[in-house]
């Protein structure tokens, strides 16, 4: 069998992930979103999607010989529990991959197949829930589909919103799509409230970039991780509309200040700031 290595692996399960979509379009005979869950669940063998109290888990995957079920934790909000499910689907992806290949063992620690709650940063999760991760993504959000409206609307903080209400998945999760996908260069980011004591302000709870998918977590970081409550990100915090200022992010050796739209969303301990920054539009450091 053929040994295959982490970028190889995720290259195969999007391709998979893109085989299922196809599936879906043309059993139900057109490609307009939302992608629901659930179409993909009946292709895959996936007899119930069960509904529990499930306490810190976000979804479990039971194998069981004549099918496959899923429970999916009923306290979480309805777009969490769709990309939960659409990840367990790509747990079966996954088996199927792991008929045919072998994982490189080295990239690939033993994991049990469920989604624990919580964020981790991007890039910290376990190499297998990542790809699962990734095949979500596309089965959520078809990187063709989502390219399509992306591009009749334009790269911006409004169509991040636009389009999780059309794909059915939450804004942080559409906010890194577009950062996957767009043409024009972009990265997005999520600030929150810092949880550290006596401390006022947003701190970055992660940035996502064209490039993140290479490991080079040098390039577009923003140069101040912790913004102040004098700035313009606080103004985004505390109010609904969209906010532009110039930033200072690293790429690579040097600092450029570039364009960024910010906006608020969500409400009281689950309020949260999105913002794009556009490496194309930019001012030197010098520069006013």
């Amino acid at each position: 069998m053929v040994l295959l290595n982490i970028e190889q692996s995720t290259n195969l399960i999007i391709e998979r992930a893109k085989q299922l979509v196809d599936q879906v379009i043309a059993k139900r005979g057109n490609d307009s979103p939302p992608f629901k869950p659930e179409e993909f669940a009946s292709l895959k063998g996936v007899t119930k999607i069960i509904k529990a109290d499930l306490g810190t888990a976000s979804a479990i995957l039971l194998r069981l010989p004549a099918a496959n079920i899923i429970k999916i934790n009923h306290n979480h909000h309805q777009l969490r529990q769709n990309f939960s499910i659409a990840h367990e689907i790509g747990h079966l992806l996954l088996d199927e991959i792991e008929k045919e290949y072998t994982l490189c063992k080295e990239h690939y620690a033993s994991n049990l197949s469920y989604r624990i709650s919580g964020t981790p940063k991007v890039g910290k999760k376990a190499p297998i829930e990542r790809l699962c991760d990734l095949a979500a993504t596309e089965l959520l959000m078809p990187k063709d589909v989502f390219r399509k409206y992306l591009s009749a609307f334009g790269v911006s903080v409004t169509t991040v919103e636009r389009l999780a209400k059309i794909f059915q998945v939450s804004v942080p999760s559409t906010a890194m799509r577009v950062a996957e996908v767009s043409t024009e260069p972009c990265v997005s980011i999520q600030w929150k409230k810092s949880r550290k004591a006596n401390v006022k302000g947003l701190d970055l709870a992660w940035r996502h970039s064209p490039l993140a998918k290479t490991g080079d977590r040098s390039n577009y970081m923003p140069v101040n991780t912790h913004i102040s409550p004098s700035s313009t990100l606080l103004e985004a915090y505390n109010g609904n509309k969209i906010l532009e200022s110039y930033k200072q992010f690293n790429i690579g050796n040097t600092v450029k200040r570039l364009l960024v739209q910010s906006r608020g969303f969500g409400y009281g301990n689950n309020r949260y700031v999105i913002s794009l920054a556009f490496p194309n539009r930019c001012r030197d450091s010098s520069e006013n």
